[in-house]
Parts: structure tokens; sequence; C-alpha cells
């Protein structure tokens, strides 16, 4: 029997991650019910073939000189990040917690950066101590701080300069650049910070420099003029007298996840990459031993997960079907809209349990934290959800675990899977539901 014809976002998605066939979707061999029977619900479930696709295409767009490097913080969960560190990926980390991941997902130092406006002492000290690729640092107080930290140490770090440019930032949603910012030195105390860190050969080897101007971007014409910018800059890095070896473009590339959103065109990127960008740097006798760096997040993991909620109940209050499940806002705060969104809009959705039937009841799904912006989505049209009906958000490979409100009403801790050749990782175990009281103290007597 074939599956019904169906218009909705989510079922091209769910193709990426498994079997549409069925009753339920099936990942490699696994039920989404049964890896609910086994872990529990809520989870989150990746497939790791899904993000090995996206390296192979983004190797192929960009070229095979093209280092990637994968920002940790779009999912710091160890087995996704060793997938990638397999792949020959590098990490890209922004505090000590994601140094521990790096180092966990068996990373070597070499390939591995440290960014991020806010970085302690006792990261710097770790990151020097590790002997880890570059410091991408971002003020001229830091940069001292580097120096003074390879000196304790006796030992020489490797650094690059995070440039705020002053050209205006073409493209993104959220601006990282090009105006007043906490990321990276303005482009005009370029000159200042070369001087310091020539000043301290003992201690620094300035390498290049990394510009990431914000995410969510898909216009490619903005993305290559961007760049363009960057490769300027890093030759003026060289005019003051820096061998530039690393030149870390940065990335920030688009994923649609609301309806009217388009596609990143990453074979456009990679047609308009190629004579621009790589050529260039290559026929630039500034920039003749400089190496190209992207770095991802979103990009590479987040149609790879999905985050699977069970129906708790269904109910109508004046007019209006709910439907409410056992997760919410406090594990998936980015499917609600609560991070970083102004318009609140839902994603792409299925009952995974529930292949079969036809999507034809609409309903508000909201999860089960005691406030109304626990909600994925109003006026969604579903396959009509049964209590104990396992619901399926897409797009969730990014910013799920990591940027949600664990603590949030004290439920416990969502577990996480991975899916790779066939074989079921669990990853993350099912929070305790006394975890929340472990980790305080009482009163004594």
């Amino acid at each position: 029997m074939s599956t019904p014809p169906r218009s909705d976002r989510a079922t091209p998605l769910l193709q990426r991650l498994g079997d549409v066939s069925g009753d339920e979707l099936v990942v490699e061999g696994h039920r989404v019910s049964a890896i609910a029977e086994q872990v529990g619900t809520p989870y989150f479930l990746y497939r790791g073939e899904v993000v090995l696709q996206q390296v192979r295409a983004l190797r192929e767009a960009l070229g095979a000189d093209t280092e990637l490097y994968f920002s940790i913080k779009a999912n710091p969960s160890v087995g996704l990040c060793q997938v990638l560190q397999r792949a020959g990926v590098g990490a890209e980390l922004a505090s000590i917690g994601e140094l521990r991941v790096s180092q966990a997902a068996g990373f070597s130092p070499e390939r591995v950066l440290f960014a991020g406006p806010g970085k302690t002492d006792r990261e710097l000290d770790e990151a020097v101590r590790w002997g880890i690729g570059a410091i991408n640092v971002e003020s001229l107080g830091e940069l001292e701080r580097v120096i003074a930290t390879a000196r304790r140490q006796g030992r020489r770090q490797t650094v690059c300069l995070r440039i705020n440019p002053r050209e205006q930032v073409h493209g993104a949603q959220m601006r990282m650049g090009g105006g007043p910012t906490q990321f990276g030195l303005d482009e005009e105390l370029m000159a200042q910070a070369v001087k310091l860190a020539q000043a301290a050969p003992d201690a620094v080897d300035l390498a290049g420099l990394h510009v990431y101007v914000g995410s969510q971007m898909v216009d490619i014409e903005a993305i290559i003029t961007n760049w363009e910018h960057v490769l300027a800059l890093a030759e003026a890095l060289a005019d003051l007298g820096v061998s530039v070896r690393k030149i870390d473009l940065g990335g920030g590339f688009g994923v649609p996840y609301f309806d009217g959103q388009p596609e990143f065109d990453l074979a456009a990127l990679g047609r308009a990459f190629g004579p621009r960008i790589a050529a260039r740097v290559k026929a630039s006798p500034k920039l003749k031993d400089a190496h190209l760096i992207v770095e991802l997040g979103r990009y590479l993991v987040a149609t790879a997960g999905l985050y699977v909620t069970r129906v708790v109940d269904v109910k109508e209050s004046r007019g209006t079907r709910y439907v409410v499940t056992d997760g919410g806002m406090n594990h998936h705060i980015t499917a609600t809209g609560n991070f970083g969104q102004v318009f609140r809009k839902a994603y792409p959705m299925a009952n995974v349990s529930n292949l079969r039937a036809s999507a034809d009841l609409t309903a508000t799904v909201v999860g089960p934290c005691c406030t109304p912006l626990d909600q994925f989505g109003a006026k969604l049209t579903l396959v009509p959800p049964r209590r104990g009906d396992l619901l399926g958000v897409l797009y969730s490979g990014a910013y799920g675990y990591s940027a949600s409100s664990l603590g949030f009403l004290s439920h416990p801790s969502p577990a996480e899977v991975l899916v790779l050749d066939g074989r079921l990782h669990v990853l993350r175990e099912v929070g305790a539901e006394d975890a929340v009281v472990k980790s305080q103290r009482p009163l004594e007597a």
C-alpha cells in the first residue's frame, strides 16, 4: 500500500530521515515508537548519514582545499560531534565546556578554533595548555591576556584577529558585524593589534583573521560580497607584515525553517566561490600561503534532527482544538519561537506514529509548561493525534537541547539518540526525575 500524497513541508524532510512508506517513521530499521519505548519521551533523534551528506555536498561546492569547521554551539552532543570529526571536519568552540566536548569527540587540538567575546582567564589557560589550532581574539585586552597566558606557560600560541568590518553587512537575519558589536576588533584597530602581536613573538603567532558577519544568510551574492571584503582585509593584514595562513570566512548559511523561506542554493554558492574567492586567494601573492576556513553550525546538523514528543491530551477550548505534548519550550525553545524570533512561526511537524492517514485536523500544539509561550504552533494541519501518538518536530538537529531552558518547571531532560550505519546509539539518557533535587543543597538543620 502506497503512502497517500501529501503536500506538507514535513514529508520531504521526514524522507531524508527515514522510511515513510509504513504506518510510522522508521530510521534505518528503527521505529520511532520502539525508540520511545527504549529511551522514553521526549527525545531528540539524529541521523548521522544526513550530516555526512551535508559534509559531502559542502566539499563538492567549496572544493577540497576549503577547511570545514563545526560550530559546536549548534549541537554539543559528543556522538554527533564524533560523526563530524571522523569526517575530517574541525571544531569551533566558544566555552570551556565546548572545549571538553571537542576533546571527548576526538578532535585533535590543531583542528580546533576558539572564538567568542567573553573568554575567561581559565578558558584561555586551558586552550593554550591544550595547544589549540587558533584563538580568535576579540579585543586588544584579550590579545594581551593570551600573550600573558602563553608566557606564563612557556608556550607560543597561534592566534587570529576576529575583525568587525567597517563595511555594512548584507543578507544576515542576525547581524554580528558591520556596526557597534561585542564581537571582534573594529577594523580600524587592526594595525594596533598587529603591533601588539609582533611585539610578542615569543608568546603568539599571528596567523590570520576571522570575520563572522551574521547567520541565516541565503542571499548568495551578499555572502560572496561579504567574503570578498574579508579577502581585502586579509590582504591589508599582509601589508602590515603578517604572513597570512588562516582566513576564517565564517558561515551562517540559512536553513528554511518556515513557510515562504527559500532553500539555500549551495550549488550557486559553489559556482561563485571558485572564481571569486578560491581563485583570488591563489592568485594573490599576499595570500599564497593562506588556507580558507568556513565554519557552520545549523546548516550541517539542523535537517538531521527530529524532536519526538508524546501526545498526553487532546482537548477543545471555545472552538480551538489543543494538542498537549509531554515536551515543549523547556526542551526545544527554538521550535516554540522563544529564541531570537521576532515573529513566532511553526517548524514543520508531523504525526510520526500515523503517517498513512490524511492530515485534516487543524489544531494548536502546546507543551506541558505553565506559560502561554509554550506553543509549537497555532492552526497547524495534522493527522488527527490521539493520546499516546508521537509528534515529530523537524529541523531539530540544531539549537534544540543546547539552547533550551532545561530546568524550567523541573521536567526531566530529554534523551538523545543517534542512528548511524543501522545502529542506534543512546547518546544521552533521559534525565532522572529527582535530578533537580540532587543538584541542590538543602538548608542544614
